[in-house]
């Protein structure tokens, strides 16, 4: 299941609030002073609920998520939700669920007994998985998979922070197919425990309610991990169909102001003025307790990209000229739409600033009521607002398509791999001569280099993942991010080298990807007459 209105109200209300004070978080479940907000405890889970009108709504939220995975086991927590879930009638298609970053999430609305019962029924389930459903779920995430559409939050992640950690976020759940029931009960068993739980809901607990969740600790958010050392810089997509950035960013009160401003101009130089992009668009996605992640995205047609590219970057560096009026502007929306004329009625307020406590709970974050965080908005200085644009495209992420340049003010071209080349033996392409590439397997890591200098090199020591198919072929997968493929029918003598790769691979990383179709496995490009004559040609 996707990202819930959690997720979306997290991203849509977070003001980047200092993380230093703890005032009205309080971690022992006593009770805090939070506005109409009241702490306490059901079963040693954390539990925050206020008065609201209607049914009764809640989030059971767990600090497990995607981040706390590694590439080999990516998917697991994903499959443990489903099929916790899979578990609970659901005629009505009132339960949700949903896996995040950082963030696993179990969510309904109904009667309070209603609730009650659906509560303690996914605890039961987490602590005793149904093997009856293991393969059934994995089934669906499979078919879930291949209808999902590459996200270009996912790849400006998994550029920045390689194949671990947040990096995940933009690769694929290579673990599900190999999980057992074993290990995701071992899993769930040290994830999804009462310590490591916050519950949230739209009235008080109800009678009767049941958290049975094992013992456990409190897991902190991992920490943040980039693998890139020179910014800003850019790389290559053609998923994107258009241009987009990223950039991470303290989580304080100028990010809402800066985002404003940014999406009015985007839409008013790029849609209105030049017309050369239908749906420009900012998004904001906080990483942690103090790290936020800000998304500039602007797509086009082909015939446009390059004209795109060129009016994406005027827009950027031109933000290092901001005027009072603009942020008085931009600061009057966010305002009459948080606490003034158009804020969601006080029903709505209430489920938000309950689902945000819950979330900023998980990040360990001090929360902060709305008219606090609007007070803080309210305060923030021109100087303030430029100064954080300035650090945002300081160290800025570009996502290009190959067929256009990049601007000035995008840096260098990000490394394809990060490590150093490794030597040992090597050997040529199936195309040789007309292809100049070389496979170099040594005793810690294989390199593929190319004739301009350009390489990609996985290491064994810093492997996180090998993908072995039957009829030879293997991928590594470096912590870096990098994406080794060696194909057998691509090199001279490529069944051996492909042997002697796999032999160097833990077993716990080596995941069998089964049989392909004769026609997804890649043959030479060229002819033995074709080699011929480039040998005969001198070229």
């Amino acid at each position: 299941m996707g990202l819930t209105s959690f997720a979306r109200v997290w991203e849509a209300f977070d003001l980047g609030r200092g993380a230093g004070d703890v005032r009205g978080t309080p971690d022992d479940g006593t009770e805090g002073d939070m506005s109409e907000l009241h702490w306490t405890q059901v079963d040693g889970v954390t539990t925050v609920w206020a008065e609201s009108q209607g049914p009764l709504c809640c989030g059971l939220l767990f600090r497990a998520g995607r981040c706390d995975e590694t590439l080999a086991t990516s998917g697991r927590t994903h499959l443990i939700e489903h099929m916790a879930l899979a578990t609970i009638p659901d005629v009505e298609r009132r339960h949700e669920g949903f896996v995040g970053a950082l963030t696993t999430g179990f969510a309904t609305m109904g009667r309070p007994e209603e609730v009650a019962t659906y509560l303690g029924r996914v605890c039961d389930a987490l602590a005793a998985l149904p093997s009856e459903r293991l393969e059934a779920e994995k089934s669906v995430l499979e078919a879930e998979a291949a209808t999902r559409s590459p996200e270009v939050i996912g790849e400006l992640l998994a550029w920045r922070y390689g194949a671990a950690g947040y990096g995940l976020i933009g690769m694929p759940e290579l673990g599900i197919a190999s999980a057992t029931l074993d290990e995701l009960q071992t899993y769930s068993a040290q994830r999804f425990t009462r310590e490591n739980a916050v519950l949230w809901l739209s009235g008080p607990p109800p009678a009767g309610l049941r958290l049975p969740l094992p013992q456990g600790v409190r897991l902190p958010a991992p920490p943040l991990a980039p693998v890139l050392s020179t910014l800003p810089c850019w790389f290559t997509t053609d998923e994107l169909g258009g241009v987009a950035v990223g950039a991470t960013v303290p989580r304080e009160p100028a990010v809402s102001l800066f985002c404003e401003i940014v999406n009015r101009r985007l839409r008013e130089r790029l849609r209105t003025e030049r017309a050369v992009s239908y749906s420009p668009d900012v998004g904001y996605e906080p990483l942690d307790a103090e790290t936020g992640h800000v998304i500039l995205y602007a797509d086009s047609g082909e015939e446009r990209r390059a004209e795109l590219v060129s009016a994406f970057a005027d827009v950027l560096t031109g933000l290092d000229e901001v005027d009072d009026a603009e942020v008085e502007t931009a600061r009057k929306v966010l305002l009459d739409g948080w606490t003034g004329p158009l804020a969601p009625p006080p029903d709505v307020l209430v489920l938000q600033e309950l689902e945000r406590a819950a979330l900023d709970w998980i990040a360990g974050r001090a929360f902060e009521p709305m008219a606090a965080a609007a007070a803080e908005v309210a305060a923030v200085t021109t100087a303030e607002v430029v100064a954080f644009g300035e650090l945002a495209l300081g160290n800025a992420l570009f996502a290009l398509s190959s067929d256009v340049d990049p601007a000035p003010c995008m840096g260098v071209r990000a490394p394809l791999s990060h490590e150093a080349p490794v030597e040992g033996r090597e050997a040529a392409s199936a195309d040789a001569p007309v292809v100049a590439d070389r496979l170099v397997v040594g005793r810690d890591g294989v390199t593929v280099r190319g004739p301009d200098g350009l390489h990609a090199t996985v290491r064994y020591a810093q492997l996180e993942a090998a993908l072995s198919f039957r009829d030879g072929g293997v991928c590594l997968v470096g912590r870096d991010g990098t994406w080794l493929v060696i194909e057998p029918t691509l090199w001279r003598d490529g069944q051996r080298f492909c042997r002697e790769i796999r032999e160097c691979v833990p077993v716990r990383l080596l995941l069998d990807q089964g049989s392909r179709p004769a026609e997804a496995i890649p043959r030479p490009e060229t002819t033995a007459l074709q080699r011929l004559l480039f040998r005969l040609s001198g070229s």
